[in-house]
C-alpha cells in the first residue's frame, strides 16, 4: 500500500471485500449461545447510539453500478485500520467502511428515506422499541440540505412507526469542521419542523478540538429544547467527560469508557444521572479494551453508573444490538434482568417528551419484558 506518495493518487481501485472487511487482526471472540441471543432477539430493546453514515447501504446502491471494484480517492486512509490508533483508526476504518466518496447522484430524498426505512426495519426485527438515529455527514447535509436530510429520515421514520418503531434523530456536528460550521447546522435543525430531531450530538476529535470552541452552537440547541449529547472519554482521558459537562452541559456521554480512570466522575456521574452510551464492539475493534471480559462496563454498573449498551456502526462492525446485548452478557456474565435492567436504563436517557419516556419505561418494565 502506498504511504508518502498516495497522496498525490488521485484515484486507486480495491476489491469490494476488502472494505467489506476490513483487516483488524484477530479481535478476541465472545462465545454467544443461542438461545441467549434468542431470548435477547425479542427482549424489548431502545437504542441510543447508532450513526447512519456508517450504514453500508448506500455504499451498496452505488456497488449495484459497480460491483466489481471500487474508487478511493484518498488512498492512505484506507490503510490496515490495526495499524493506527485512537482517532486515527476510526477515521481509517470509517474511510474503509464508506469506501471513498459516494456519487452525488445517490445523495437522493428517496435513497436517504431508503435506507433510513431499512435501519429501522433491522431495529423492528430485533423488537426495538425506540431508536435515536444520528446523522452528520458533510456530503449528505451539502447536497441534500440539513432540512433536506432530515425530512427524508423523517419520512422513513413515519412509515417504521406504525411497525412499532418510535424513531428520535439526533444530527451530529464534527468538531474538526469548526464551530461556525456547527452553528449553521443547528441552527437550520432547530429551525425546521416535523423533522423528529431530538437532540444535538457533538463528535469528532477529542484531544484537538476542545469542547469550549462549541460552548454557543450548544447553546443554541438547548435553547431550541433539544438533548445535548457529546463523544467523550471515547480516544481521551476523563478530562474530556468532566469538560463535555461543565463546558457543555452534556446530559449523555458517547462511549465515555475513560470515566472509569476517575472514582470521583464516576460518583458524579451517578448522583447527576448523566448515561453513558456504551458501545462494546467498537470499543473492541477500536483497541480501546483489549477484550470484552476486560470492557469497563462492569465496573461502571457496580458504580451505579447510568450505562446503556448500543451498536454505534452496526454494518460496518457486523454487529447489531442484540448481538451487543449477547456478547457482554457472555463475557462479562451480566444476568438477564441487569441486561434489561440496560434497556430501562436508555428509555429513562431517551430524549423524549416526559410523557412519551414514561410510556416507554412502562413498555420495557412489563413482566414480559424479561423472559
Amino acid at each position: 500500500m502506498p504511504t508518502s506518495e498516495c497522496g498525490r493518487c488521485r484515484s486507486v481501485r480495491i476489491p469490494n471485500h476488502y472494505i467489506d472487511r476490513p483487516r483488524l487482526g484477530k479481535a478476541a471472540r465472545t462465545r454467544i449461545i443461542p438461545t441467549v441471543l434468542a431470548a435477547l432477539r425479542i427482549l424489548p430493546k431502545v437504542e441510543l447510539h447508532l450513526h447512519l453514515e456508517t450504514s453500508l447501504r448506500l455504499r451498496r446502491l452505488r456497488d449495484q453500478e459497480q460491483p466489481d471494484v471500487t474508487a478511493i480517492d484518498d488512498p492512505h486512509l484506507v490503510a490496515d485500520p490495526a495499524a493506527f490508533t485512537g482517532y486515527d483508526r476510526l477515521r481509517r476504518l470509517r474511510y474503509a467502511g464508506r469506501a471513498g466518496r459516494i456519487p452525488e447522484e445517490l445523495y437522493t430524498p428517496e435513497n436517504i428515506t431508503r435506507i433510513t426505512a431499512d435501519l429501522l426495519a433491522a431495529a423492528a426485527a430485533q423488537n426495538t422499541r425506540y431508536v435515536e438515529v444520528r446523522v452528520g455527514g458533510r456530503r449528505g447535509f451539502t447536497t441534500l440540505g440539513v432540512r433536506g436530510m432530515l425530512e427524508a429520515m423523517a419520512q422513513a421514520a413515519g412509515d417504521a412507526e406504525r411497525r412499532g418503531v418510535q424513531t428520535g434523530i439526533i444530527v451530529t456536528v464534527v468538531r474538526e469542521r469548526g464551530p461556525e460550521e456547527a452553528e449553521r447546522i443547528i441552527s437550520e435543525a432547530t429551525s425546521s419542523h416535523d423533522t423528529r430531531v431530538v437532540g444535538i450530538d457533538l463528535a469528532g476529535d477529542e484531544a484537538n478540538y476542545p469542547p469550549a470552541m462549541f460552548v454557543r452552537a450548544i447553546e443554541r440547541a438547548r435553547e431550541a429544547g433539544l438533548g445535548i449529547t457529546v463523544h467523550a472519554g471515547e480516544f481521551t482521558g476523563a478530562t474530556s467527560i468532566w469538560t463535555a459537562i461543565y463546558q457543555l452541559g452534556a446530559q449523555r456521554i458517547g462511549h465515555g469508557i475513560r470515566a472509569v480512570e476517575d472514582p470521583e466522575l464516576l460518583a458524579y456521574l451517578r448522583e447527576h444521572d448523566v448515561t453513558l452510551e456504551i458501545c462494546p464492539t467498537s470499543n473492541l475493534r477500536l483497541g480501546l479494551v483489549p477484550s470484552l471480559a476486560e470492557h469497563p462496563l462492569r465496573t461502571m454498573l457496580k458504580a451505579g453508573v447510568p450505562v446503556t449498551v448500543n451498536s454505534d456502526d452496526p454494518m460496518l462492525l457486523n454487529t447489531d444490538l442484540t448481538r451487543e446485548l449477547a456478547a457482554v452478557q457472555s463475557a462479562l456474565g451480566l444476568s438477564m434482568e441487569t441486561v434489561a435492567g440496560l434497556m430501562r436504563t436508555a428509555a429513562r436517557a431517551a430524549f423524549l417528551p416526559e410523557a412519551a419516556r414514561v410510556d416507554l419505561e412502562r413498555q420495557l418494565a412489563a413482566p414480559s419484558a424479561v423472559r
